[in-house]
């Protein structure tokens, strides 16, 4: 990853006003969704729990502190626990320094990472990764490239995050003063401006099982405004949104919120669920696609796939951190086509038809972003 161009420091953040503190059920189920997990839920209620993890970790968190300030409610100023999570930029430091522990990188504050431009893009979406997960890294000396290699060129196949372990990407876009009670937004000062950025995209990844759960959110406006506006960037919803939890049977598309989790009257009823991913392929064999609109904007949609992407997230025993390509070739419009499905397995074999020594990353993209040792 190339080096940040610029970290910017949060100004104000402004919510709306919810409506009642949460309850001792409510707490325990947030701080599951915050460090624990939930194979069944992710398994047999995919969409349930995607739209619970989305209401627990946009909960407001107590500055400095890392965890759920309970005193506030879902819709409530603040910034939100995944946003005092750990980012990239704070985990993977130059020369493969060790970063901090986790409680001295909350009492720090932590940086923000926001678009260059109008909107985020591959290079400056924020990357957020949680306890559970930094923990493993930082321990493991997984930050440092050439620990990586180290640990392809000793035979290990494969390393192994614990359970509960989670990252979240986010996109943002540039937003005007009238649109702030409709999204999560942040207001920084560039250059003696003051901008406002707001949060327009939303990915969840949770080890909840071997394979990951996958979950991605939008907001409306990707799919009626900014893919007017922006259309190099947002290309709107190509493929369908898919939401059980919100929608029946009969029209899984509805693109609504689902009750019962506390988004009614909030800015967080703007933004909907795109759709969950449990398994690479459906139990007729067909593979299954999973797609943000804005974090794959310039990508072709109906060939993005969560898992088979993440699970070509290897490294080798030297060379660059991403040894193979994400995708092959491009469709009729231009834009670089993915892979979905099964992967193939001459992906991992060298030119005789040989086992490359990968080490695999656990799904785990954000490794790449890893640095080497100052030799």
């Amino acid at each position: 990853m190339k080096s940040i161009k610029e970290i910017v420091k949060v100004t104000t953040l402004l919510g709306i006003f919810a409506v009642s503190a949460a309850s001792a059920d409510e707490l325990s189920t947030l701080r599951a969704s915050i460090s624990g997990y939930n194979t069944n839920k992710a398994l047999n209620h995919s969409d349930h729990y995607a739209w619970q993890l989305f209401s627990d970790l946009n909960h407001p968190a107590v500055l400095n502190k890392c965890r759920p300030d309970l005193n506030k409610t879902l819709g409530d100023s603040g910034l939100t626990i995944w946003e005092t999570w750990q980012s990239r930029e704070e985990t993977f430091l130059q020369d493969a320094e060790t970063p901090p522990s986790w409680r001295t990188g909350c009492a720090n504050g932590g940086f923000y990472s926001y678009p260059e431009g109008n909107y985020s893009n591959f290079d400056d979406e924020a990357v957020r990764i949680n306890k559970k997960a930094y923990k493993f890294i930082r321990t493991n000396h997984l930050y440092n490239l050439d620990e990586q290699e180290r640990l392809a060129q000793s035979g290990i196949k494969d390393i192994d995050f614990p359970l509960g372990s989670k990252t979240v990407k986010a996109g943002w876009v540039k937003i005007d003063d009238e649109d702030k009670p409709f999204y999560h937004w942040m207001e920084i000062e560039r250059n003696g401006e003051l901008i406002t950025y707001g949060l327009s995209a939303l990915h969840i990844a949770s080890k909840d099982y071997p394979t990951w759960f996958w979950s991605t959110f939008e907001h409306i406006d990707n799919n009626t405004r900014w893919n007017h506006v922006y259309p190099e960037g947002f290309r709107g919803w190509v493929i369908p949104s898919k939401d059980s939890a919100a929608c029946p049977p009969s029209n899984l598309s509805c693109n609504t919120i689902p009750a019962g989790f506390g988004l009614e009257g909030t800015k967080w009823e703007n933004y909907r669920l795109r759709g969950t991913q449990t398994e690479i392929v459906d139990n007729r064999g067909s593979p299954t696609v999973l797609v943000n609109s804005h974090l794959e904007g310039v990508l072709d949609q109906p060939s993005m796939s969560c898992v088979t992407c993440h699970a070509l997230a290897v490294k080798g025993s030297n060379g660059p951190p991403m040894p193979i390509p994400i995708t092959h070739g491009v469709n009729n419009e231009g834009l670089p086509v993915g892979h979905i499905g099964a992967l193939n397995p001459e992906f991992f074999l060298d030119a005789n038809g040989n086992s490359i020594p990968y080490l695999g990353l656990d799904y785990v993209w954000t490794l790449r972003n890893a640095k080497r040792e100052n030799n």
